[in-house]
């Protein structure tokens, strides 16, 4: 190119960050004559997609790297944190198991924060089981956004992992008297210019019963080859058999084998 400006250089420097090569980024970061937020977040969230799937050995120092890159934004080029820096930094965080210096750091935030960061903290304390810091979060999401059922979704969830039922009761009877009611999860696919919709549990789409048949099929194969179903998370008042069921026929599922 006889001309880089400043989109081409944040654009190459994500695509590297995105797929985990994170010394091309990191090189170009450092070519780069002019950075501006973009560029911090690009290379922050590549840190944060490294450290859930790279080497646990790596991570510690992947974190460190991302908190020093993070820091240098204001200290030695004088560019202001946004709020999509602190989810990508509370993001990098959770994903390392740093629970602790996430909520830290989402104390020292200097506005009002949004849902995504303590929507990404309480997800991260289901996976970790830490049920004091997903109240917190909880809390803070109801706070924000009262008729919204994420918060006590997921609040619910880690409730669940901990074999709480009777605090997952609690919620679902809290959700009801406050008529807080969870959108259901749909997916979309495009095919021949046609777009098919689907949601968990679909009883409407035409091709339904082939579906079905090709994920009976599936499920067969997968337990041949070990596949065990993890219900730990399944939060429907009905017996094991249907929770399979359930997680079998998730509109993504669907949507795919609808394809």
């Amino acid at each position: 190119m006889p001309f880089k400006d400043t989109a081409s250089w944040n654009t190459m420097i994500s695509g590297f960050a995105q797929k985990g090569v994170m010394g091309k980024a990191r090189a170009l970061f450092l070519a780069m004559p002019e950075k501006n937020s973009i560029t911090w977040s690009a290379m922050i969230s590549g840190f944060r997609v490294y450290a859930q799937h790279g080497a646990a050995c790596n991570r510690a120092a992947l974190v460190d790297t991302g908190v020093r890159y993070f820091d240098s934004m204001l200290k030695d080029y004088g560019v202001e944190a946004r709020s999509d820096h602190y989810t990508c930094m509370v993001d990098l965080l959770c994903r390392a198991g740093k629970l602790v210096e996430a909520v830290d750091l989402i104390k020292r935030i200097p506005f009002k924060p949004y849902c995504t960061v303590f929507g990404t903290l309480l997800g991260a304390c289901r996976i970790h089981k830490n049920l004091e810091m997903a109240e917190f979060a909880a809390e803070n999401l109801l706070n924000l956004d009262p008729k919204s059922a994420a918060g006590d979704v997921q609040l619910a969830n880690v409730y669940a992992a901990m074999n709480k039922s009777d605090h997952v009761a609690r919620i679902r009877q809290s959700m009801k008297d406050n008529k807080v009611v969870k959108t259901p999860g749909y997916s979309w696919i495009e095919l021949k210019s046609i777009v098919h919709e689907f949601r968990s549990g679909d009883k409407v789409h035409p091709e339904l019963a082939f579906i079905h048949e090709k994920l009976n099929e599936l499920e067969k194969k997968m337990k041949l080859a070990g596949y065990v179903p993890d219900l730990e998370f399944a939060l429907h008042d009905v017996g094991e058999e249907q929770k399979k069921q359930f997680l079998l026929r998730h509109s993504e599922k669907l949507a795919i084998l609808g394809s």
